[in-house]
């Protein structure tokens, strides 16, 4: 408690030096500003009142005709001018984006009678989006509905510049490793800290909009060094609005008797979800509403022995008691059992005879939330907000998932895990013969993890409009954490086990100044952040005798932000943008075996004592308007990044057990350009094509690089990490994505081959291209054969494919909506990952099949059969093509 005390007391103490005590939650809600003037003369009109259609915000123009409204949610609204003597005009589809200003102008008509009729038009977004100083790329509710591979949030980031999927389906920005992407769902931080991605699986299915920030994001955002991901979900509507959907899939699963994939057939993958929103009944005079939405999803995949089951559900309530207080209430749970692929364990065993033998991973997770905005006046916004967010992940062998690991039969009956029984060397396959290398009948992979993360925060968030041209914003976070670990390995006859429970605690204060001018729109910021591990552990963990526990001492640093925009003409703009970005490393890397149990064969030590992770990045950006209906963005990057969590041997422990720790060693540096080019959607057509160049070095693609290079080059003149920066694992040099979107309206008719074709249907084609990512050669020993990453996998590229037909039933919001998505549509066999003694997918040159003592009959078909077991790992190559047929009923 005096610890937890301590942290409390010197948090207080910083935020009392800061401007005003307020807390900080991450941008969830945009802003309108524009103009009002006469439509003949075209002087401005002060004292004009803009109203949000269906909310009680409103605002007066000044004397200059010039009006703003603040902390709009992202969404569409509809807004209305009226003023004595002057036509009143409304504008629809006016879109609100998240952190950004929308420019809504108007023109209206003086008359002496006004018409009792408004007079509706339609607002267009700007083509170009002026006050945009970082990189940033943004999918709103529309778009989502039409892209073939918005199953997953990762689906939908890999549309979007600067991503990289690697061979293990890792997502990279722009050279950063993985893990360093953090995810905020409706503004509360998701992430889970032991593993450094998204602790909780997020709907695109409830999402109103999501952005990726690639660079350049302003200081209310952090924890991150290479990307924000910012997932916002859809408020309730005004009236009662639904929808239902369904799909069944088909696809080609992998045959482990012949080695390849089976004919197309159906699939046990299928997805059912819906979305519901409106009006809370007995509530309407305080304009309460609410939007539910949930899918559940079975998905057998195309891979032996795989599958997940997964159900999601997301929930959102506003409620305005007053013109002045607005309260938002969200949650979202998803709870899941998966079991994945496995081609070989850790001993090198095959699971493919003995399924139940493999390990079961379930996963549940929630995070609910409550934010109060409250309008101290037109200018002037407090918001505050608390939360709780809870991730926990179990995975042991399902014919023990439920038994207590201590008392598994056979192995343990310590809670340490202190090995006590007898481990198995040979494995039978059938009663013909046995096999080395398969695993069947009551084995097991012998593994146990449980852990969890659970957070509280507090927040309060205070926005000024100090004028028209200067925004700012300062606020502030307290995050108690409770993390929790219990492992338990018995793969060798010294096993492991660990078992942890701590509280460390987070916070942080920034303060961000947006300054729009005609001619310049500066993003200035600083960020504080905090962390404090508190734990106890040994300075020196080779020597516990002499060396007594220590405890943690607090870690922190600023980040300073700037961002510049310069529209050089109506229809360009150029961008500069530098900034500081830390990220505290993954929990693991911190209190991995801090109890010093070093008897297992490598032992690994985590670290409290790490700092954190730092980025230095600058770029330049340049958007231009191409006629009127082509955008450009050009963006050049380079990022310094040092403090990279690694693993060095520090000694050893006996005379040959080496001794590894998580230190701040590695480093690298990334250098490139992001080109898209846009058709603004006019008409039936829009689209975009997407090419990323980047140059990502250091010197070591993960943290954990250093550890398992001292394992399997023991003895080698290659143990000694090397000092000189070489291709990281991820450095995909070319990346292309294209889409194309065709949309044809209800009352369209044309003809095709002399057949009248019918309108109100929508086709949309995305194409990917990546080119090869670096691996290292070996020999068949697995020692490195010539430098660090000199050898490229092929390049890989796909198409996929939606096109949906709607049959209107009732107006415009009654109608099914018929659908087919294909992945993979050529269905072109990419390859992922290679051997890397042969450079060939399906040949590893060191596989064996014996037969040393079976009673039956082993031929050399039975030779080549069980060979392409062992040496055909179906994850080498990406999935086959998949055709998902699907209905909607939208009402």
């Amino acid at each position: 408690m005096k610890k937890v005390k301590r942290s409390l007391i010197l948090y207080l103490a910083v935020l009392g030096l800061a401007a005003f005590p307020l807390l900080l939650w991450a941008g969830t809600t945009g802003k309108i500003a524009g103009t009002v003037e006469n439509q003949t003369t075209g002087e401005p009109i002060p004292g004009a009142t803009i109203k949000v259609v269906g909310t009680d915000i409103a605002t007066q123009t000044d004397s200059d005709g010039e009006y703003f409204i603040i902390n709009l949610p992202a969404g569409n609204y509809s807004l209305a001018v009226s003023v004595v003597g002057y036509q009143t005009v409304q504008k629809e589809n006016v879109r609100v984006l998240l952190d950004l200003t929308t420019p809504v102008d108007f023109a209206v008509e003086q008359v002496e009678i006004p018409l009792t009729r408004q007079v509706k038009v339609y607002a267009e977004r700007p083509p170009i989006q002026k006050d945009v100083t970082d990189s940033r790329s943004t999918m709103t509710s529309d778009r989502l509905s039409f892209i073939p591979n918005a199953i997953t949030v990762q689906g939908v980031l890999t549309n979007m510049a600067g991503t990289v999927v690697d061979r293990n389906n890792n997502l990279h920005v722009r050279g950063g490793r993985a893990g360093t992407v953090t995810y905020f769902y409706d503004g509360f931080s998701v992430q889970d800290p032991f593993v450094g991605r998204a602790g909780i699986k997020i709907m695109p299915e409830a999402l109103e909009e999501i952005s990726l920030t690639s660079g350049g994001f302003p200081a209310e955002y952090g924890e991150a060094l290479a990307g924000i991901v910012n997932a916002v979900s859809k408020e309730g509507s005004q009236k009662y609005l639904g929808k239902l959907r369904f799909y069944d899939a088909f696809s080609q699963p992998y045959d482990v008797s012949t080695g390849d994939f089976r004919p197309m057939q159906r699939t046990k993958n299928n997805a059912a979800a819906y979305n519901f929103s409106g009006p809370i009944p007995y509530l309407s005079g305080k304009r309460a509403t609410f939007f539910a939405a949930g899918e559940y999803l079975h998905d057998n995949g195309y891979l032996p022995h795989s599958r997940v089951k997964q159900y999601t559900q997301s929930g959102k309530v506003g409620l305005q008691p007053s013109p002045n207080f607005r309260l938002t209430m969200t949650g979202t749970y998803s709870n899941s059992n998966a079991q994945l692929y496995t081609h070989r364990d850790v001993n090198d065993r095959s699971y493919d005879y003995n399924l139940d033998g493999l390990g079961l991973n379930k996963s549940k997770a929630y995070l609910y939330g409550m934010k109060g905005n409250y309008n101290l006046d037109a200018k002037n916004i407090l918001i505050f907000s608390y939360n709780h967010f809870y991730t926990e992940s179990k995975t042991a062998p399902e014919q023990y998932y439920d038994l207590y690991w201590n008392k598994w039969p056979g192995y343990s009956e310590d809670s340490n895990g202190v090995y006590n029984g007898t481990i198995q060397d040979h494995y039978s396959l059938s009663t013909d013969y046995f096999l080395t290398g398969f695993s069947a009948g009551d084995d097991f992979n012998p593994v146990y993890l449980k852990r969890y993360t659970k957070y509280d925060a507090l927040s309060l968030n205070f926005t000024s409009q100090f004028n028209k041209f200067n925004q700012v914003r300062l606020g502030t976070e307290y995050r108690k954490y409770d993390i929790f670990w219990d492992n338990k390995q018995f793969y060798n006859i010294k096993p492991y086990g660990e078992k942890y429970n701590n509280k460390p605690v987070y916070a942080l204060i920034f303060a961000q100044d947006k300054l729009e001018l005609r001619d310049m729109i500066i993003n200035a910021g600083l960020r504080w952040d905090y962390l404090n591990s508190e734990v106890s552990y040994w300075p020196n963990v080779l020597d516990t005798v002499h060396y007594a526990k220590i405890h943690s001492e607090p870690k922190s640093q600023l980040s300073p932000r700037l961002g510049i925009s310069h529209p050089i003409s109506d229809d360009a703009v150029i961008r500069f943008n530098y900034g500081y970005f830390f990220q505290v490393p993954n929990y693991t890397y911190m209190y991995t075996n801090l109890q010093a149990n070093l008897s297992s064969g490598y032992p690994l030590v985590g670290n409290p004592d790490l700092k954190a992770e730092r980025t230095v990045s600058y770029e330049l950006g340049l958007n231009q308007l191409i006629g009127t209906e082509l955008r450009l963005d050009v963006t050049l990057y380079y990022k310094d990044i040092k403090n990279l969590v690694a693993t060095r041997e520090i000694g050893l422990n006996g005379p040959a057990s080496p001794v590894t720790q998580y230190v701040n060693e590695d480093y690298g540096s990334v250098k490139g350009f992001d080109l898209t080019l846009e058709k603004i959607a006019r008409g039936n057509f829009s689209g975009s094509l997407v090419y990323s160049y980047m140059i990502a070095k250091g010197n070591s693609s993960a943290a954990t690089e250093g550890y398992y290079n001292y394992i399997t080059q023991s003895g080698t003149a290659d143990t000694v990490m090397p000092k000189a920066e070489f291709p990281l694992s991820f450095d995909q040099r070319h990346t292309i994505t294209a889409n194309l979107d065709f949309r044809v309206p209800r009352d369209w008719r044309g003809h095709l081959f002399g057949m009248t074709v019918p309108g109100a249907w929508g086709l949309n084609m995305v194409g990917h291209y990546g080119s090869g990512l670096p691996y290292t050669v070996t020999d068949d020993q697995g020692r490195r054969f010539g430098g660090l990453n000199e050898a490229r996998l092929p390049a890989t590229y796909s198409v996929d494919m939606r096109f949906n037909k709607d049959m209107f039933l009732k107006g415009e919001d009654v109608f099914f909506s018929f659908f087919v998505e294909v992945e993979n549509l050529f269905n072109r066999r990419n390859i992922l990952n290679v051997y890397t003694n042969t450079g060939r997918a399906d040949f590893d040159n060191r596989s064996t099949v014996s037969d040393p003592d079976g009673p039956g009959p082993f031929t050399a078909a039975d030779a080549n059969k069980y060979y392409r077991l062992m040496a055909m790992d179906p994850q080498n190559y990406a999935p086959p093509r998949t055709i998902r047929l699907g209905l909607e009923f939208n009402f």
